[in-house]
C-alpha cells in the first residue's frame, strides 16, 4: 500500500545501526528525529546523539530531537533535554508520551508543565508523540493547550486513525506508520535497515518549507 503524505522522515536512537549515512539520503530519506534524552537520568542519555547529529546535519539532513518521558518532576526533565540535545531555530523539538521504561508515566499534568516550559524557552510549541498511551489520558479532552502543538501520531494500521479530538482526524503532522516491524510497508531504509518510519502530512517540498514547524501548529495537507 501507498501511506499518505510524503514518506521522507525516519525516528532513530542507540538502538540503530547506521551503516551508511548516504545510502539513507539515496533512499529519498530528507529528515531524521534522534533520541537525545529520558526522564531526568544523565546516564540514560542517547551517546550517538551528539555525533549523528553533526554528520546528519553536514549531509544536509532536517534534524530534530526527542526528549522520552517518565513520570520524574517535568522541570528536571526538561532541562536534561535542553542542556544535552541543545536544540537550534532549525531543528524540531519533540517530547515523547508513551510509556516510560522504568518506574511511573508521565501524566496529562505533567505533559502540559514540560510543554509550557518548552513554549516559554524556545518560543515554539514542542511536537508531541504518542500512540496509545497519548489517547487514552485525551479520550474525553476536547480542549488543551496542547492542540497548539504539532502532533507527531503513532499508528501502525493502514491509516493515522483515532486521532485525539483536540488534534481532529486529519490535523496531524508526522505518523509513525511502523517500527520497522508492525505496519504497512516500506519498513526498511537502505542504510540503517529495519527503523521507525514516518510520513508527513503534504509534500516534500511543503516538509522542508515549514520545518521545524515553529509556527506551533498542527499542520493539515493531505
Amino acid at each position: 500500500m501507498t501511506v499518505p503524505g510524503f514518506n521522507g522522515v525516519i525516528d532513530i536512537s542507540h538502538h540503530n545501526t547506521v551503516s551508511s549515512i548516504a545510502r539513507i539520503k539515496g533512499a529519498g530519506i530528507v529528515a531524521v528525529i534522534h533520541k537525545a534524552t529520558e526522564g531526568v537520568r544523565l546516564d540514560w542519555r542517547d551517546k550517538e546523539y551528539p555525533g549523528r547529529r553533526k554528520k546528519f546535519k553536514d549531509a544536509g539532513f532536517l534534524w530534530g530531537s526527542y526528549h522520552f518521558s517518565s513520570g520524574d518532576d517535568p522541570m528536571v526533565q526538561f532541562q536534561n533535554y535542553v542542556s544535552y540535545a541543545e536544540p537550534t531555530e532549525d531543528e524540531v523539538i519533540c517530547l515523547d508520551f508513551e510509556p516510560s521504561s522504568r518506574g511511573r508515566n508521565m501524566t496529562y499534568e505533567q505533559m502540559l508543565e514540560f510543554v509550557e516550559l518548552a513554549q516559554e524557552h524556545f518560543g515554539r510549541y514542542p511536537m508531541i508523540y504518542g500512540g496509545s498511551m497519548l489517547r487514552e489520558v485525551l479520550r474525553g479532552i476536547t480542549q488543551s493547550p496542547l492542540s497548539q502543538c504539532p502532533l507527531w501520531y503513532a499508528r501502525y494500521f493502514s491509516a493515522p486513525v483515532g486521532v485525539p479530538p483536540i488534534w481532529g482526524a486529519k490535523t496531524w503532522t508526522l505518523w509513525q506508520y511502523t517500527d520497522g516491524n508492525a505496519g504497512p510497508q516500506p519498513q526498511t531504509v537502505s542504510g540503517i535497515g529495519n527503523c521507525d518510519r514516518d510520513t508527513f502530512n503534504g509534500t516534500q517540498a511543503q516538509l522542508q518549507q515549514n520545518w521545524p514547524f515553529a509556527a506551533g501548529q498542527p499542520f493539515v495537507g493531505v
